[in-house]
C-alpha cells in the first residue's frame, strides 16, 4: 500500500512536469502526452529491468492511468494556448517526483534485500531515469548532467533510507527519512540557485 501511494504521487508529479516541458518545447498533443508518460514511467522501467522483473507498467494499467492524469492536469493549466505555469512550478512538481520516486526505488531495493549500494542505485535511477529520457526527447542535455543539484538530492534520500533501516525503522519511516531530505535539498537548491561547480 505504501509503495502504491508513493508511486501514484510520483507518477502524477513527474507526468505533470514532463507535459509542461512539452508545452515549453511547443510540441503537439501527442508529444506533450508522450513526454509526460515517459517521464513518469521511464525510471521505473529501468529499475525493474535491473532487478530482473517485468516492468510494473506492463502489468498494472493504473500506472499508465495516473501518468495520463498528470498530463491532463498539466493541460488544465493551459488557457488560450498559453501555459499558466512558470519554471518554478515545473521545478517544484519535478522535485516532488524526484523525492517520491527515490523512495519508491529504495522500497524496491529493500524488497530485494539489497544493501547501501543497491538502495542508492535503485533510488537514484528510479528518480532520474524518466527525467533523463524526457530531456533527451525534448532535445536538451539532461538536467542531471548539468550543474543542477539534482541527482545528489536523490542520493541523500537513499542514504537517509538506508540509515533509517539500520536504526530498525519500518518502510513508512524509512520512506519519510528518504523523501524529506531529498525534497528539502532540491527545493533549497531551486530557491538558492545552487549549482555543482564545473571542473
Amino acid at each position: 500500500m505504501l509503495l502504491s501511494i508513493i508511486n501514484i504521487i510520483g507518477l502524477v508529479a513527474f507526468a505533470f512536469s514532463g507535459s509542461v516541458k512539452g508545452f515549453s518545447r511547443r510540441m503537439d498533443l501527442f508529444g506533450v502526452f508522450l513526454l509526460g508518460v515517459t517521464t513518469a514511467l521511464g525510471g521505473g522501467v529501468v529499475r525493474d529491468l535491473l532487478v530482473n522483473r517485468m516492468p510494473v507498467m506492463l502489468t498494472d494499467p493504473a500506472y499508465l492511468v495516473f501518468s495520463l492524469l498528470g498530463a491532463l492536469l498539466a493541460l488544465a493549466f493551459r488557457r488560450r494556448g498559453t501555459v499558466i505555469v512558470n519554471r518554478w512550478i515545473f521545478l517544484v512538481s519535478d522535485a516532488l517526483g524526484l523525492a517520491f520516486f527515490t523512495a519508491a526505488g529504495c522500497l524496491v531495493a529493500r524488497e530485494y534485500g539489497l544493501g547501501l549500494v543497491g538502495i542508492l542505485m535503485l533510488g537514484t535511477l528510479t528518480a532520474v531515469g524518466g527525467g533523463m529520457i524526457r530531456d533527451v526527447l525534448a532535445g536538451e542535455v539532461p538536467m542531471v548532467l548539468r550543474r543542477e543539484v539534482y541527482a545528489s538530492c536523490s542520493l541523500l534520500g537513499g542514504l537517509g533510507f538506508w540509515l533509517a533501516g539500520l536504526a530498525g525503522s519500518g518502510p513508512f519511516l524509512a520512506s519519510l527519512a528518504c523523501m524529506l531530505p531529498a525534497l528539502a535539498l532540491r527545493l533549497l537548491a531551486i530557491r538558492g540557485h545552487w549549482q555543482i561547480p564545473r571542473p
